[in-house]
């Protein structure tokens, strides 16, 4: 690529800069939005008594603030180009989570957890079965640990052992 062409393509590009940069920014504004009208019903409270809402509505109005950031940074600074992605990866990341909420009380953590950390790794075309039994295991294990033992959490482990 020669120095013109560089120029060229800067001047190029309209007035989005990084059309990359501006879809994460319209993201987080877009969700903060969400999330304030997700929490439009919590109480805020009064003076130094902070109410169940404060936090959901602080953390929405910071999000959307680095989002406009984001915005503004996306019209002034040249970035990458938005590139086509796969819709692979969401589907299958999500329906790991679904499947988790459906298995988690008839089959356990013990079923669930692995089962949907498998049905996630098929969001990549390169996977890696040992490896990813092994993450399974020891993931659960660690969930276990911290929901069933540390935290004594009302999961069920194992509803066919009693545990």
């Amino acid at each position: 690529m020669q120095q013109g062409e560089a120029e060229g393509d800067r001047g190029g590009r309209g007035l989005i800069k990084s059309p990359t940069d501006m879809m994460a920014g319209v993201f987080m504004v877009v969700f903060g939005l969400f999330c304030l009208w997700a929490s439009s019903n919590l109480s805020l409270g009064r003076g130094a008594n902070l109410g169940p809402g404060s936090f959901p509505r602080g953390l929405s109005l910071l999000i959307m603030g680095v989002g406009a950031i984001i915005i503004v940074q996306a019209l002034t600074v040249v970035g990458p180009k938005l590139e086509a992605w796969s819709i692979r990866g969401p589907i299958f990341v999500l329906g790991s989570v679904v499947l988790f909420a459906i298995a988690v009380r008839p089959l356990g953590l013990v079923i669930a957890g692995p089962l949907c950390l498998i049905f996630a790794s098929f969001a990549s075309r390169e996977i890696r079965w040992v490896e990813n039994l092994v993450f399974a295991v020891l993931m659960t294990t660690a969930c276990i640990l911290l929901f069933k033992v540390a935290l004594k959490l009302p999961i069920p482990v194992a509803p066919w052992a009693g545990w």
